[in-house]
């Protein structure tokens, strides 16, 4: 009875640690990306997975498709990107300034 007991706890137990260990933080990073996606709004910051830093100039709901935006890299320089490139928003309407633009 004891060997019993034993076999089935101890399948059990790696499916509770490997759960809390590593499905529920990729869960909630999941979560919290999405999040910050559907918050995207005109004028925040964002960094894409390329690397690239830019405002949000425009956000395009595309019908069948994922969202896309419009990224103002630098003055006059716009590059349009689906959102799910975005991988994080580094403030909400703020304005980044150049060491050029503080003279």
């Amino acid at each position: 009875m004891d060997l019993l007991i034993f076999a089935l706890a101890y399948p059990i137990a790696i499916a509770l640690i490997f759960y809390f260990a590593f499905y529920r933080p990729i869960q909630r990073e999941r979560n919290r990306w999405r999040k910050t996606i559907s918050e995207l709004r005109m004028g925040d910051r964002v960094v894409t997975q390329g690397g690239l830093i830019g405002t949000v100039k425009e956000v395009e709901a595309v019908e069948g498709g994922p969202a896309e935006v419009v990224l103002e890299l630098g003055p006059g320089i716009e590059v349009r990107a689906l959102a799910t490139a975005i991988v994080e928003r580094l403030g909400a309407n703020s304005t980044h300034r150049t060491p050029s633009q503080e003279e």
